[in-house]
């Protein structure tokens, strides 16, 4: 941008912009417009899959201000911001690519300003990174996915050449950009911004279930608890993303210790049987990570946990029967995973399947486009035909080759974020594996758009921060070992 406006007066206003980009104000009104659309898709959808036109009004108008933050900043976490709530609001609008493509031409701005901040703002891809060579492994195995079985039609599919694209070269050029782009920096700390933003992501997806509630509130009586949201298992995603944030806040801000526990409640009202399996696990271990390692903040964790423990045991009876619906649902999951049946769940079917298609393609699998299995669930247009288990997916989809490529590629995550242990690096493990645990009931990170993509983006600042901002390390097996240790004394 410097190069097209020289003058000095015009520079400073753009870096006024650039900093009100991260002011309090720009969030307020991108979280104001959020919601306003949230909550009039809740009052005017009532439950329907095909009114949705104030989401998709939402969605375009959130983009738009995403592509503003586009035309005047190089920085990505300042168009992370609007980016997802654009996606909070587009989880709403369920079975509506056709009226997507009726709008599309809206699209050609927003494709206009994209083009002109990769060529403004340009930076030379940089595959230094230790991330580039598992994920160019993954991008192989993603491509040859069910050569020599899949069909042309379904492998050359609009939705299997996104995903394909975007789990593998497309994402592997998205990380390179990231890595040339992403630099710490004297005007803020990238990993307090980044926890600002996640932060703030999860306290907007949990007030968007509570005012879902709040306007369907003759629903959540007449059902007696919990009641049917289509979006489910995507906010559920987005908080358990957003969790382990909340609590490395709180270790500047204690209040923001609240905010973990929210989140897991708001997974609750959702309804989503992972969100509630998955949450719970993921709530205990930010718990357990934060009481031994948060020394200063120790105190508030134990008061806010006896607090909870008191409370779920005074309304144990109102809870239980709050969330029936939910327990129903999971104990027959169960049911049909154990023993099965004429009336066995789809994601079990998806499941039994996937194994049948692994061992009829063991080495290169049926292909991510691979449509054989509409008979199980007949998938809407744009999505591809799930499995529904990351594990399962990568087996049936890929064979071996993939299962190789994906192994080897969450051993080097894993290496990267272990490397240094720091609480933000640990902040980072317990969002990135509790995204893997949703990917077993989900498609999840197996998804680009944002699950994959925010991955990718954590993984890049893990590398950067780890070298040039001032971190902490924390014995993480010292206090187990001394716990060891302790043990064998008093033996003796």
């Amino acid at each position: 941008m410097e190069k097209i406006f020289k003058s000095e007066s015009s520079l400073k206003r753009i870096n006024k912009i650039r900093d009100f980009l991260f002011s309090d104000k720009w969030i307020a009104i991108l979280f104001i417009v959020a919601a306003v659309f949230a909550c009039l898709d809740s009052f005017y959808a009532r439950g329907s899959d095909t009114n949705h036109q104030f989401a998709i009004a939402g969605t375009v108008v959130l983009a738009y201000f995403t592509g503003f933050c586009f035309l005047f900043t190089g920085d990505i976490l300042a168009m992370l911001i609007p980016l997802m709530f654009t996606y909070l609001v587009a989880i709403r609008c369920y079975n509506s690519l056709n009226d997507f493509l009726s709008i599309i031409w809206l699209a050609i701005p927003l494709i206009a300003i994209i083009i002109f901040n990769l060529v403004v703002y340009r930076k030379k891809l940089s595959a230094k990174g230790s991330q580039f060579k598992p994920m160019m492994f993954v991008s192989f195995a993603v491509i040859m996915g069910g050569f020599g079985f899949i069909s042309a039609k379904d492998y050359f599919a609009g939705s299997s050449i996104y995903h394909m694209l975007g789990m593998g070269f497309g994402m592997v050029l998205v990380y390179c950009y990231l890595y040339a782009k992403i630099d710490v920096t004297k005007k803020y700390s990238l990993i307090e911004q980044l926890t600002r933003i996640m932060v703030i992501v999860g306290i907007f997806a949990t007030l968007m279930v509570i005012a879902h509630y709040l306007i369907n509130i003759n629903l959540a009586i007449d059902k007696g608890g919990i009641f049917f949201i289509r979006w489910r298992n995507n906010i559920s995603t987005i908080l358990m993303i957003t969790m382990p944030f909340a609590f490395l806040q709180g270790n500047k801000k204690p209040y923001a210790i609240v905010f973990g526990f929210l989140f897991f409640l708001a997974m609750l009202l959702s309804g989503s049987r992972g969100g509630m399996v998955f949450g719970a696990i993921e709530l205990v271990m930010c718990i357990v990570m934060f009481v031994l390692y948060d020394k200063r903040r120790r105190l508030a964790y134990v008061i806010i946990c006896v607090c909870v423990v008191f409370g779920l045991l005074i309304f144990l009876p109102q809870i239980t029967k709050f969330l029936n619906n939910t327990f129903v649902r999971l104990f027959n999951v169960l049911n049909d995973f154990l023993i099965g049946g004429e009336d066995t769940e789809t994601r079990v079917r998806h499941y039994a399947r996937g194994i049948q298609d692994f061992l009829k393609h063991p080495v290169l699998g049926t292909g991510l486009g691979y449509m054989g299995n509409r008979d199980i669930f007949k998938n809407k247009a744009g999505a591809l035909c799930w499995y529904h288990c990351e594990p399962i997916q990568i087996a049936a989809s890929f064979g071996i080759v993939g299962i190789i490529a994906f192994v080897y590629q969450f051993i080097k995550r894993n290496m990267l974020i272990w490397k240094k242990a720091t609480l933000f690096n640990m902040t980072v493990f317990l969002s990135y594996i509790s995204l893997e645990m949703m990917s077993l009931v989900n498609p999840g990170i197996l998804c680009p758009v944002p699950y994959l993509l925010l991955v990718t983006l954590f993984l890049v600042i893990v590398e950067k921060c780890d070298d040039g901002e001032t971190q902490e390390r924390i014995p993480i097996f010292k206090k187990f070992k001394t716990v060891f240790k302790t043990k064998r004394v008093s033996k003796k």
